[in-house]
């Protein structure tokens, strides 16, 4: 009878260890899901952004206003727009420009390093 107990109380301790291992684990999925669903959202945004602006900033003839203007219509984010370190953030865009007013450089919001 006491080796039945010793081995009843191993099987539990190595049930509860086992469930344990897997709710961790379910965790584990669920919080890399949702960074991931995160990150693919931010993404969608700054391409669907980007691609808005490319078409403003082909015209040679654009200004900067206009351009300003396609990225914050574009943005998902209502925001309004500042500048910091140089660039004009906008949704989830940092536009730089030139004095002239020309794009010279877009980034992502989540990727920038100055």
């Amino acid at each position: 009878m006491k080796r039945s107990a010793v081995a009843i109380g191993l099987l539990s301790a190595a049930l509860l260890v086992s469930n344990a291992w897997w709710v961790y684990s379910a965790v584990d999925v669920a919080h890399a899901y949702t960074d991931q669903q995160s990150s693919l959202r931010l993404s969608d945004e700054a391409l669907s952004q980007a691609l808005a602006i490319i078409k403003v900033a082909a015209d040679p003839n654009t200004t900067r206003d206009k351009i300003v203007a396609e990225a914050t219509r574009s943005a998902r984010d209502a925001s309004e727009p500042f500048e910091k370190e140089g660039f004009l953030w906008i949704g989830s865009l940092g536009l730089r420009f030139s004095e002239s007013g020309r794009l010279l450089e877009a980034t992502p919001s989540w990727s920038y390093e100055p």
